[in-house]
């Protein structure tokens, strides 16, 4: 559930007594504080007998009310800095019932800064709340006024409007990828699909298990045919109204849950494996956004959607499936389905001849090892990973790239078929991951492959994320779409 918090911009500092006062960017600003300056601080925040400090960014102390040591969060971007520091100023100003928090950024170069602390908020103030009681004695969220002073502040309202826009996008992902598996099957996660395509002027298609049958797509029915929930493909697509500059397609995996199959997963393995549709989910807030910002760019999204079930009917380790651009795969693991229903996303993404194709999935729990759940990890064309990077920097997406290493490849060959869906150990399983994926995009589309397998869902409390899903994708993927 977001955060519902009222904002403004104004060029003079109001007189609201009860307002908490967050200083960003004074003239003589410093983001990092030393240790002699930090005592200084120290000095003043006993003398004015605060005992929670929220913010220091600036010069006159004694103009703020609350200071935030920055200093303390080295290990982030500044931009990263800013937001997290937005969220605890406003989450403890809530907390001490102030009806207002009113942030002072009007330097000259604080453009920017503005969206960044605004995106803090709204995504900080997210919770997963819809099958708890409400909390009577929870306070209200206080609104939020941005001092500007000199700046543009038509252009700086304009910024905020679509930072609020991006945000509630990435609310709404987190709110499917945080939905019990038990109300959010293949079906549902369709509807989910239409919603937003109709609210969003998308053009949509759907593939039912008939369709999927009659035009070859066999790997979403062999994993999905365990379950009594039927699979779904779904495409939408967002043209612009001026010509395009180029055509984008996203393809997203869409397991709505994941036990394992036949090769079943440990009990304490499938708590969280509601989550394994966050691929989908992040394709499908990240058309949601492009729509709304409304790029030149054609941007095309595919997700496939399933549910990994064991059950009498459901595909066996060493079963064969014939994709439908004729290559056989052996599955020797059933728990190894995401890379199967990834095959037939992008084999329908490749015959749109797209200039730029990016696959996004909880892959590997082998990712999760490498990286921690911090990162993504991103594998592909050069070009595509660079403006992944970017994207990922911008946003505060960190993806880290890892190799394609050829010599992997050999791990995938299959005595029976002229794949198989694993290696014959567990070491490289991001890197054989992304090499099966490869095998199904033709040479000359550029393409890249990211695992969100660790960050996509936080245990804890980390940044400006509260534990449960992250919404982790969707910012990369239309930040990719922006920078075109």
């Amino acid at each position: 559930m977001s955060v519902v918090v009222t904002w403004r911009v104004t060029d003079v500092l109001p007189a609201e007594k009860k307002g908490l006062r967050v200083y960003l960017l004074a003239e003589e600003r410093q983001f990092f504080v030393e240790h002699e300056q930090n005592q200084q601080l120290t000095k003043v925040l006993v003398r004015k007998k605060i005992e929670k400090p929220v913010y220091f960014a600036g010069a006159d102390l004694n103009d703020g009310d609350y200071f935030f040591p920055l200093a303390s969060l080295i290990h982030l971007n500044i931009w990263e800095s800013v937001k997290v520091a937005a969220d605890r100023a406003l989450s403890l100003a809530r907390e001490m019932k102030f009806s207002s928090v009113i942030m002072v950024m009007d330097a000259p170069d604080s453009l920017g800064f503005h969206k960044k602390a605004l995106e803090g908020i709204l995504l900080g103030g997210y919770q997963y709340s819809t099958f708890k009681k409400a909390d009577k004695n929870q306070a209200q969220w206080p609104d939020v006024c941005f001092v500007v002073d000199n700046l543009d502040a038509a252009d700086i309202a304009a910024d905020l409007k679509r930072t609020e826009t991006v945000c509630m996008s990435v609310n709404r992902v987190r709110d499917l990828v945080d939905q019990p598996a038990a109300i959010l099957g293949p079906e549902e996660l369709t509807s989910a699909c239409l919603e937003v395509a109709q609210k969003s002027g998308l053009s949509i298609d759907v593939w039912d298990e008939s369709r999927l049958k009659s035009e070859g797509y066999t790997a979403l029915l062999a994993v999905g045919q365990g379950s009594i929930r039927p699979p779904r493909m779904v495409q939408m697509q967002y043209v612009p109204e001026a010509e395009s500059r180029s055509h984008v397609v996203l393809v997203g995996k869409g397991i709505t849950f994941d036990s394992g199959g036949l090769s079943l997963k440990p009990s304490t393995s499938m708590e969280e494996m509601k989550r394994d549709m966050a691929g989908a989910a992040a394709v499908i807030g990240a058309l949601e956004i492009i729509a709304a910002l409304k790029p030149p760019v054609k941007v095309t999204g595919i997700v496939a959607l399933a549910e990994n079930m064991p059950d009498a009917r459901a595909q066996r380790p060493g079963d064969i499936i014939t994709m439908k651009n004729g290559t056989s795969v052996e599955v020797k693991n059933t728990d190894a389905e995401g890379r199967l229903v990834l095959v037939d996303a992008l084999l329908r993404a490749v015959e749109l001849k797209p200039d730029y194709l990016v696959d996004i999935a909880t892959l590997t729990g082998a990712c999760l090892v490498a990286l921690g759940t911090k990162l993504a990890g991103v594998l592909g064309d050069q070009e595509v990973v660079d403006r992944l990077c970017k994207a990922g920097e911008e946003t505060g997406e960190i993806l880290w790239q890892l190799p394609l290493e050829p010599a992997y490849k050999e791990d995938l060959k299959s005595d029976a078929a002229d794949l198989a869906n694993v290696g014959s150990d567990r070491y490289g399983g991001t890197i054989r991951g992304a090499l099966f994926l490869q095998e199904f995009v033709p040479e000359g589309v550029p393409w890249a492959h990211i695992d969100i397998a660790g960050p996509s869902f936080v245990s804890k409390k980390w940044k400006y994320f509260t534990p449960g899903a992250t919404g982790f994708g969707a910012r990369v993927l239309a930040g990719l779409v922006k920078n075109l």
